[in-house]
């Protein structure tokens, strides 16, 4: 059962769930994932081991484009490593190449596209290219790449070829002149001391719902403030009231706290094991305290940000977003017991 509530929604059941595949699936392009909880040697144990990859190549977008339309593997995401946002790129899972161009781009392409709605910023048209050739006619195919090549030749005597960013879950590369496999290694943040809220995640009440708004929140904010390592947390903290005010969720335990980050390109596939091992630790432990708290963080730069479970068919477009290098997506799950103390 789930219940939605302002900008929070809380779902009880129990794991592992089908419904938090979508925690990865729905947000292709992860630039970092932050997994907090009450230390535990098994658990850490468990996520350290994995080592998510993703590979760079600089190359054109036309070859790029090449390159991804003869890929063995299809579950392949791409963008570039740096951007100008007014004009850009990305591959999602789905197998299709979005562009986001400034107007004066788009009249050159003389692709079709579609003018980006909102106000306030520079007027952009997002194109929409299936990488697979089959799904394309040879006319319109041909039509493609050409504009393509052009706009890599007219990125030739100023930006130059493209420094990509690129991830397949289903094919293992090695390094070679072409390309470069990155591993991602983690940052292990422990920290001793620190105030742990219990987090008994009851379900929204059918009255008076603002004691649970609060309660909340806290815990959401309490986990943001371990993500940055906040001394406020430490047990002894005896900030001045006059410079910041801050209470600890209660009730609370003094305990360790262990957090952990990737920070890199990292693929749906990644975040997934990544959530799967936690489900399978919270399913098995005896401890009733034990909670875990995931934070991602989306690339913002990417034309593409969420992908509603019911458009990974291509026929309907995710939503359109404009690419904003100052901006932030960023999703928070508490994994946790209920009343009852089962996960």
């Amino acid at each position: 059962m789930a219940r939605a509530h302002s900008r929070v929604m809380l779902t009880n059941g129990t794991l592992p769930s089908t419904q938090l595949n979508q925690f990865s699936a729905v947000h292709p392009f992860t630039q970092q994932l932050d997994i907090v909880f009450p230390a535990s040697d098994e658990l850490e144990k468990a996520l350290t081991s994995l080592k998510p990859t993703y590979y760079k190549k600089r190359c054109t977008l036309s070859d790029f484009f090449e390159f991804a339309s003869n890929s063995p593997g299809r579950n392949l995401t791409a963008l570039p490593s740096t951007s100008e946002c007014a004009d850009t790129w990305c591959i999602d899972p789905r197998g299709v190449l979005t562009l986001c161009i400034s107007k004066s781009l788009y009249e050159q392409l003389g692709l079709i596209g579609k003018k980006l709605p909102f106000k306030g910023c520079p007027e952009q048209y997002v194109i929409r290219i299936p990488v697979r050739q089959e799904t394309e006619s040879v006319a319109v195919r041909a039509k493609q790449k050409a504009a393509l090549k052009l706009w890599d030749e007219l990125r030739e005597d100023g930006l130059g070829k493209w420094n990509v960013l690129y991830c397949q879950s289903d094919v293992q590369l090695g390094t070679s002149d072409s390309h470069e496999v990155v591993i991602v290694q983690p940052q292990i943040c422990p920290s001793a001391d620190i105030l742990i809220p219990f987090p008994a995640l009851a379900p929204i009440p059918e009255e008076s719902t603002e004691d649970w708004d609060e309660r909340i929140g806290d815990l959401f904010e309490w986990v943001g403030m371990a993500c940055i390592g906040a001394q406020r947390l430490k047990a002894n903290d005896r900030v001045n009231p006059y410079v910041a005010v801050y209470e600890v969720p209660t009730p609370s335990y003094i305990g360790d706290v262990t957090r952990i980050t990737w920070a890199a390109f990292l693929h749906q596939s990644f975040v997934k094991d990544a959530l799967d091992t936690v489900t399978s630790y919270l399913a098995s432990t005896t401890d009733n305290h034990a909670f875990v708290a995931i934070t991602r963080q989306d690339c913002c730069t990417s034309p593409v940000g969420a992908i509603p479970d019911a458009s990974f068919n291509t026929a309907r477009d995710p939503p359109l977003r404009v690419p904003e290098i100052n901006a932030e997506d960023t999703g928070c799950l508490i994994l946790g017991p209920g009343q009852n103390g089962n996960f």
